[in-house]
């Protein structure tokens, strides 16, 4: 638990600082959406793609953990539907509760890996992008697109996964390593400089992202999703980890998939395809915060 308390101070500290910089009004929000944008189209998929093309991934089973990953995502969007269907959402704020609790903020889990198991936590979290992220933008477009009241075809979908930088880049990255490419020292260095960047500035970005105004706004649901993301979530990822005899580090990544908050992205994604942004910007706020308490006490009880 100590070990685990260690590697999250940093993070929580970096959040903290951002916050309270977007708050001050240090800088303009014109830099702040900049410094969103840099880390999800440039810093962030450099960094999955040195991630994937030069791992090691000899002594990791790696096949068990996707599986375990994608089993949990397909029971939590099974147990969605189900709630739908007894509290009877509106179809704008039911794909804004969905994302909440289905999405992971992949900044949030990065540093935390990477603290606590370096170079290893950090091949296999590639691995868990690789596997989910595609899965979880797809479900997360088209749930928004068909019931927010836009255009619910799979096409649209799937056109939004082949313009995702984070799943371009764990593809590229994905092949390169199975084709056994080197990575030329020049680029491997400046690869590193920009991962090294999107570290931080992924964690700026979930700070600026805070926001509790209107927390009073449907707070039972909060608390539904909250829950379920935080609490369910990492749980069922436990689980299917017990039934695919995934062990080590494997099992502690795919608890912190399943334990961190919801993406602050999917704020941006909501705003564009007719969601509730103001029910996810404060269900990023809420879960940000919670997390603190609940993300160590999911690695130490089931990690």
């Amino acid at each position: 638990m100590t070990g685990v308390l260690a590697a999250l101070v940093p993070v929580v500290l970096l959040i903290a600082i951002a916050a309270l910089l977007h708050r001050t009004g240090f800088l303009p929000e014109a830099a702040w959406r900049g410094m969103e944008l840099s880390t999800y189209y440039v810093f962030f998929p450099a960094f999955l793609f040195q991630s994937l093309a030069q791992a090691n991934f000899r002594g990791f089973h790696i096949w068990p953990l996707a599986a375990a990953l994608l089993s949990a995502v397909a029971v939590m969007a099974t147990i969605l539907a189900l709630i739908r269907r007894v509290i009877r959402l509106d179809g704008q704020t039911y794909s804004t509760a969905y994302l909440g609790a289905i999405r992971w903020n992949s900044f949030v889990a990065i540093v935390l890996l990477k603290q606590l198991y370096g170079a290893t936590g950090i091949t296999l979290a590639a691995v868990a992008f690789a596997a989910i992220i595609p899965v979880v933008n797809t479900l997360s477009v088209y749930v928004l697109s068909r019931h927010a009241g836009t255009d619910g075809r799979l096409s649209i979908a799937l056109k939004a996964m082949a313009r995702n930088p984070l799943i371009l880049a764990c593809l590229a990255g994905a092949l390169w390593q199975l084709g056994g490419l080197p990575v030329p020292s020049v680029v491997g260095t400046t690869l590193t400089l920009l991962g090294r960047t999107a570290l931080v500035l992924g964690l700026f970005t979930v700070g600026a992202a805070l926001n509790f105004k209107h927390l009073r706004t449907n707070p039972s649901l909060l608390l539904l999703v909250g829950t379920l993301k935080l609490l369910v979530m990492p749980v069922l990822m436990a689980t299917f980890c017990t039934l695919y005899n995934v062990q080590g580090p494997a099992r502690t990544v795919a608890v912190v998939a399943g334990a961190v908050p919801t993406a602050t992205n999917a704020y941006i994604l909501t705003r564009q395809l007719g969601g509730d942004s103001a029910l996810m910007a404060n269900l990023i706020s809420v879960m940000t915060v919670a997390a603190l308490v609940t993300l160590p006490l999911a690695i130490w009880l089931l990690g």
